[in-house]
């Protein structure tokens, strides 16, 4: 149970990781904003070396710089932390203290690893696999534009904070613009259009629905009807009968 709970803590911590690297790349490595230093080594310095072009990987026989993060980064994050660490192992949920410190080692050298490898391509095994693939054209994107794609390792805080972009969806955009220049309408007015037609569709399903959910009814209720009608034809018949056999008595 002791090791259940550890390893459950770590995977929490890590899900947290993304969202601690959303906040801080976006707010103090690309804003300018104590502690600067952040802002400058970031923004100006690695962006201003490795841009969204062919200068965003270090080419053999280059002197790979300003990649990895200064040798106190590791040990900041550990003790701003740690007190948040402890008060949970102590007040309110024990035995997660362990898995929450192997999960900030785990993931901030693991995004130290792969930040490396994304930039300094040098036929690394890790650099066969499709989710490596990803996360390095994720980044490159975030180099393209810095106010997209904030994390580099898991990007689970770009897709619900809505900063995850793709080739695919800026291809999707570049499409819609397309077609808003040639209509001669504004990408906004496009989608709108789009949004009406949607609804014009759904109303026009619900009324189908609706529609054809009522003819069993309205059926039912002709066949009733004629049930009705034959019922007063058979006592119509009968009187007359009745009336023809008293006239011929």
């Amino acid at each position: 149970m002791w090791l259940v709970t550890q390893i459950a803590s770590g995977l929490c911590w890590i899900l947290y990781g993304s969202f601690f690297e959303w906040y801080w790349h976006k707010l103090w490595m690309h804003t300018p904003r104590p502690p600067r230093e952040a802002f400058r080594g970031h923004t100006i310095v690695h962006h201003g070396l490795y841009r969204g072009d062919d200068s965003y990987f270090v080419d053999e026989g280059e002197d790979p710089e300003h990649i990895l993060l200064k040798p106190y980064a590791l040990p900041a994050i550990l003790l701003a932390h740690l007190p948040i660490i402890l008060l949970i192992e102590r007040y309110a949920i024990p035995h997660t203290a362990y898995g929450a410190i192997a999960a900030c080692f785990l993931y901030f050298l693991t995004y130290e690893y792969l930040h490396w490898n994304m930039h300094v391509p040098r036929g690394h095994l890790v650099e066969r696999f499709r989710w490596f693939q990803f996360l390095r054209q994720h980044h490159k994107l975030h180099h393209r534009y810095m106010q997209k794609n904030f994390c580099v390792l898991f990007p689970l805080a770009d897709w619900v904070l809505g900063t995850l972009i793709t080739e695919e969806s800026l291809a999707q955009r570049r499409a819609e613009r397309e077609q808003a220049i040639a209509s001669g309408r504004s990408v906004a007015q496009e989608k709108e259009g789009r949004k009406r037609l949607e609804q014009v569709k759904g109303q026009m399903r619900q009324t189908r629905d609706s529609f054809t959910s009522a003819l069993p009814r309205k059926f039912a209720k002709f066949e009733s009807g004629r049930v009705r009608e034959s019922r007063k034809e058979r006592k119509a018949r009968e009187a007359r009968e009745l009336a023809e056999s008293r006239s011929e008595r």
